[in-house]
């Protein structure tokens, strides 16, 4: 197997790694995908200074992960404040240092945190580095969630964002519509999609669920609702509580929601409990702790009869897709989507035809989903819907795309 040199590439993201969650899934599998392909990957996460400050010198000599290494050294506080954002930027600083060290031929920078973007372009430009921006969301939404001077401060990163993006070698982006907002923005960006680990995330059977319901407390007759992340913020849950609430009696007494990553924040939980007590529901839903290695989150997924997912009803997220879509498909798991009509998920969903998808609040379409997703004999077409679509969104698909323009680029530069 070609080997493409000692630290050729640097993954950085702002995030403390590992933990649950999407940027991490995918950093994750990329960065194996490219080692086991004789590519040399380090990742540089973040630390919050008042929980892992103690952890400095282990976070400092890294932490072997598989086949990569991961530094959590970037310095990070989550707190959407113009003062706090200045500290991020400068707490960036030791992606330039470990870049020293490890001398990368290409860095690449998971965003939409967008802080460590500036001075991994610099970094770039002094070793003379490829810069590849992998983009998820739109990056619109960090001056949206706040106001005051904070909202004038983010506005100013997110263009200089964009600026430097437009600067760089490569420019990845999730899915179709996101890279046709890039393009308005002046950016030509490569597709490479999420999808899931097929290897991972798959339907189980039957003899399985029935042990793994077992060990969740949950009985065979139950019919699972599962939602994975945390709950609140943008993915408010309640409007499916409603709905549930309007079912008939016998369907609601089977129904179990299962929400794995429990929530937000207090203030968000406090209002869905006592929205659930209020509508008589508190004993049909059962909350799990953020799971983050994908084996075990694979298995409680595979317990459920549908998916959920929940969307914000801004239209700064209808280009993206949320990774659990991928996940509940390689599951065989059909979807309700509560999403805006238009979006790409509302697209994907409606084309592939592996569910139901309804606006937020609109509770008939919410209530008539469910009956249907529910009826065992209805939901057998969806079921094979989902199967046949399942190699679609097998990542491997991705990442050999990924090592395929990573490949082309370290041969360009030797050459230069």
């Amino acid at each position: 197997m070609k080997s493409y040199g000692s630290g050729s590439i640097l993954v950085v993201c702002n995030i403390s790694l590992p933990r649950p969650g999407a940027p991490w899934r995918r950093i994750e599998y990329f960065a194996s995908f490219l080692s086991a392909r004789g590519m040399r990957v380090d990742v540089i996460g973040a630390l919050q200074p008042s929980r892992q400050l103690k952890n400095i010198f282990k976070y400092t000599k890294g932490i072997t992960y598989g086949n990569f290494r991961i530094f959590n050294i970037q310095w990070q506080i989550y707190i959407l404040n113009w003062m706090v954002g200045i500290f991020n930027l400068i707490g960036t600083f030791p992606i330039l240092i470990i870049s020293l060290v490890k001398r990368p031929r290409i860095i690449l920078v998971s965003l939409p945190h967008i802080e460590p973007l500036l001075l991994t372009y610099i970094t770039a430009k002094l070793l003379k580095s490829k810069l590849i921006v992998d983009l998820r969301d739109p990056l619109e939404y960090w001056p949206r969630w706040t106001k005051g001077f904070t909202r004038i401060f983010y506005s100013f990163l997110v263009t200089l964002s964009y600026v430097l993006i437009r600067k760089s070698d490569l420019t990845l982006a999730v899915t179709p519509s996101l890279m046709g907002t890039l393009a308005k923005r002046g950016v030509r960006a490569h597709l490479v999609v999420n999808g899931a680990d097929t290897q991972v995330f798959r339907p189980y059977y039957n003899y399985e669920i029935k042990e793994i319901k077992k060990k969740l407390g949950l009985s065979n007759d139950e019919a699972v609702l599962v939602f994975n992340g945390y709950v609140g913020k943008y993915y408010d849950i309640t409007p499916l509580l409603y709905a549930i609430a309007k079912l008939p009696i016998e369907l609601k007494r089977k129904i179990r929601l299962l929400l794995v990553g429990g929530f937000w924040d207090p203030v968000y939980a406090r209002k869905f409990l006592d929205t659930a007590r209020k509508l008589h529901l508190q004993s049909s839903i059962k909350v799990l702790k953020p799971i983050q290695d994908a084996c075990t989150l694979a298995k409680i997924l595979s317990v459920a009869n549908v998916g959920v997912i929940t969307r914000t009803a801004s239209e700064l997220y209808d280009p993206t897709i949320p990774a659990k879509f991928y996940e509940y498909l390689a599951c065989g798991l059909p979807i309700l989507a509560l999403a805006r009509c238009g979006s790409e998920l509302w697209r994907l969903i409606t084309e592939w035809r592996v569910g139901f998808v309804c606006e937020p609040n609109d509770y008939d379409c919410i209530v008539n989903a469910l009956e249907k997703l529910l009826d065992q004999n209805f939901v057998e077409n969806i079921r094979a819907n989902v199967l046949r679509v399942r190699p679609l969104i097998d990542r491997s698909r991705a990442a050999e795309k990924l090592f395929m323009l990573l490949s082309e680029m370290i041969e360009n530069k030797r050459e230069s």
